[in-house]
C-alpha cells in the first residue's frame, strides 16, 4: 500500500520529470518545426573564400555605399536554435506546449565602401565572418548607393550560370564581368537578381544607367470606396493580372491590365503574357466610354516630352499587334513596355494625322499643382480607337509608352459592385 507523497518524494518526481524533458529536448529530430526553413538556396556548402567586387559606376565620390549581406545555413541541422522550456503557464505565453524554439535563419553582415570616385570595391565572405554562425554561408548581397540605386546579388546556381547574351554578363568558372542595365533584368533566369555561384571569386560590372521615361496614366489603386469606385478582384492570367472599375455616378467602367514586370518566383514559364479574351496583349488600359464627352485622368505621371499618337484598332496590321505584344514580353536587357524606335516608327506608320484622331488631349493644371490629363471626345468616335501614350529614350534607341483602347460601346461584362 502507497503511503502519503512527502516532500522528498515530490521533489525526486519534479527532477525525474525534468531530467526526462531535457534529454527529449536533446535528441528530438533536427526538422523539428521544419517548416519554412529559410535555408540557402543551394543545398551544399560554400568553400570559405572572398570575392572581390568591382561596380564601375555605381557611386559617387565621397558618398559611402552600403553593403548587406545575408548568410543562411545550407542544412536543418546548423540553423542556430534556442529551446526554451515552459513548465508553468503564463498569461503572456501564446500556445499551450511543454517547450518552443526559436529559430535564427539568417544572419545579416553590414560594411560600407568609400570610393574616392565612381568605383565601389569590397569584398564579401562566402562564409560567415562572425564566429557564432560560422555554419552559415553567403545568401546575398545587396549594394546600396546615390548612383546605382539597388543593385541584388543573389540568383544562385549550382555551377557556372550560362545566361542569355542580351543580359550584356559574362560568366566564368571563377568571374563575372560585363555591363549592369538593371531595368533590363526582368526576364527568367534572373527576374530582377544578378547570379551567384560557388566557385566566383571575382565580379567586375560596369553600370549603365538608362532613364526610362515613367508613364503612367490611370492608377487603379487611387480609387477609393468611398470616393464612389468599385471595383473587381483581380483576374490572374499567364503574365499579369485584371481589374475592372466603374464609378457609381458614371456609365464609363475601365479595364486596367497590370503586366508583370518581374514573374513571380512560382509562376511558369511563358513565352508571351496572355491576357483575358478580347483584350489586345501589350495594352494596359481600356476604357468602354459610351457617353460623354471628357474622361479625367488626374494620377497622369509623365517623365520627359510624351506624345500621343492614334489609329482605328481595325487599321491595325499582324505585326504591328506582334510589336504591341512585344512590349509586354520580358526579354533579356530590355525594359518592360518599351520596344526599339524602328518597331515605334512602323506603329507610327499606321498613325492618322491629329487632327483625324476623334478624341483630343489636353494637359491641365488642378488647383493643388498637380498634372492632370483631359481627354476630350469627337463626333467621329464610332468605333475602338487605340491611343499610345509614348517617348524616346537611351539616346533616341528605344520607345517606352503606355497603350490604352478607347470603345464607344457600353461594357457588357459583370460590373463591379
Amino acid at each position: 500500500m502507497t503511503g502519503p507523497a512527502t516532500p522528498g518524494s515530490i521533489t525526486q518526481a519534479w527532477l525525474r520529470m525534468m531530467t526526462a524533458v531535457a534529454l527529449l529536448l536533446n535528441f528530438a529530430p533536427h526538422n523539428m518545426n521544419a517548416s519554412n526553413t529559410g535555408l540557402h538556396p543551394l543545398d551544399q556548402p560554400l568553400p570559405a573564400g572572398l570575392i572581390q567586387f568591382t561596380l564601375r559606376d555605381t557611386a559617387r565620390a565621397g558618398e559611402p555605399v552600403a553593403i548587406e549581406c545575408v548568410y543562411r545555413p545550407c542544412r536543418e541541422r546548423d540553423v542556430s536554435k534556442q529551446r526554451s522550456l515552459h513548465l508553468l503557464g503564463s498569461p503572456f505565453r501564446i500556445g499551450s506546449g511543454l517547450s518552443s524554439v526559436q529559430r535564427e535563419e539568417f544572419h545579416t553582415v553590414r560594411q560600407e565602401s568609400h570610393p574616392t570616385n565612381t568605383t565601389a570595391r569590397f569584398s564579401v565572405a562566402l562564409r560567415d565572418p562572425d564566429a557564432e554562425h560560422e555554419r552559415y554561408q553567403l545568401a546575398s548581397v545587396r549594394v546600396v548607393s546615390g548612383a546605382a540605386g539597388t543593385l541584388e546579388f543573389e540568383r544562385w546556381s549550382p555551377a557556372t550560370p550560362v545566361l542569355d547574351p542580351g543580359f550584356g554578363l559574362v560568366c566564368a568558372t571563377e568571374k563575372l564581368t560585363g555591363t549592369i542595365r538593371p531595368s533590363g533584368l526582368g526576364a527568367r533566369p534572373l527576374t530582377g537578381k544578378l547570379p551567384l555561384w560557388p566557385t566566383l571569386r571575382i565580379v567586375d560590372l560596369t553600370f549603365t544607367a538608362v532613364p526610362d521615361p515613367t508613364i503612367q496614366l490611370w492608377d487603379a489603386a487611387a480609387k477609393h470606396h468611398w470616393d464612389g469606385w468599385r471595383q473587381s478582384t483581380p483576374e490572374p492570367w499567364p503574365g499579369g493580372s485584371t481589374i475592372v472599375a466603374r464609378h457609381i455616378k458614371s456609365p464609363t467602367v475601365w479595364r486596367s491590365h497590370d503586366y508583370f514586370a518581374f514573374l513571380p518566383a512560382d509562376a511558369p514559364s511563358l513565352t508571351r503574357p496572355s491576357p483575358p479574351a478580347g483584350a489586345l496583349p501589350g495594352v494596359a488600359l481600356e476604357i468602354f466610354w459610351p457617353e460623354g464627352d471628357t474622361l479625367e485622368f488626374p494620377e497622369i505621371r509623365f517623365e520627359g516630352t510624351v506624345d500621343m499618337i492614334g489609329m482605328p484598332l481595325s487599321r491595325l496590321t499582324a505585326r504591328a499587334r506582334e510589336i504591341l505584344a512585344l512590349s509586354t514580353t520580358l526579354r533579356p536587357g530590355l525594359e518592360h513596355h518599351s520596344i526599339s524606335t524602328a518597331e515605334g516608327a512602323e506603329l507610327d506608320a499606321l498613325s492618322v494625322d491629329h487632327a483625324a484622331v476623334p478624341v483630343a488631349a489636353e494637359m491641365s493644371v488642378t488647383a493643388d499643382g498637380k498634372d492632370r490629363l483631359l481627354l476630350k471626345r469627337g463626333g467621329k468616335l464610332t468605333e475602338p480607337w487605340l491611343l499610345l501614350f509614348g517617348a524616346d529614350y537611351d539616346t533616341g534607341r528605344r520607345y517606352s509608352f503606355k497603350a490604352i483602347v478607347i470603345h464607344p460601346q457600353r461594357w457588357t461584362g459583370p460590373l463591379p459592385e
